[in-house]
């Protein structure tokens, strides 16, 4: 009896330990979606909506976007300011790859990366240099073809929470983003202009 009884308490101390693993990973400040049928004949536009939790209430929070085309390269980035308790409405075709770097061919799915960051003294988001903080949320509408009729459904997801490492936030986001915009300016800059939906 003893040894079942260690056995059963060895077995939940290993899952009590695999629960905290699991729930560090998560650090609230940067999120994960994908689009699909960006840009298609008949579909409708998909939407990125963002808020400010408002747990500072006096504070705006930067929403910094990286999007990604279906093959990994980044096409456009941009921060955008979101007020304390506030709303944010984009459109993939228009906002997200309405600017591709050099004019490029707008990917018709992809990646939407989201970091919520400190507003800058400077008080203009920089998706190039930022503080990572939480309190941006956000969901993402995804087109959905059916392949029988050819028509197209929406669907809403949240965006998923990630683990954002510090290879993840200097290289692959910050300093990807400022050779997009470097190399591209005025493209691969994505807008912040309210959709207003």
């Amino acid at each position: 009896m003893n040894t079942l009884r260690h056995t059963l308490l060895s077995l939940l101390a290993v899952a009590l330990v695999l629960a905290a693993g699991t729930a560090a990973a998560q650090d609230d400040n940067y999120d994960v979606g994908y689009f699909t049928n960006a840009n298609a004949s008949g579909a409708p536009n998909a939407h990125l909506r963002l808020t400010n939790d408002g747990y500072d209430s006096s504070s705006s929070l930067c929403a910094n976007l990286y999007v990604f085309d279906n093959q990994g390269e980044m096409a456009e980035c941009c921060g955008c300011e979101v007020t304390a308790n506030g709303y944010l409405d984009l459109t993939v075709n228009s906002n997200l790859v309405g600017n591709m770097l050099d004019h490029g061919t707008r990917p018709t799915r992809g990646i939407i990366k989201v970091v919520s960051s400190l507003v800058p003294p400077s008080g203009t988001c920089n998706p190039m240099n930022e503080t990572p903080t939480d309190g941006i949320k956000g969901w993402l509408t995804h087109i959905q073809k059916a392949s029988a009729s050819g028509a197209f459904s929406v669907t809403e997801t949240p965006l998923t929470d990630s683990n954002l490492s510090q290879l993840e936030l200097s290289f692959n986001l910050e300093e990807t983003c400022f050779f997009v915009q470097w190399l591209g300016f005025p493209t691969g800059v994505c807008s912040c202009t309210d959709a207003g939906d």
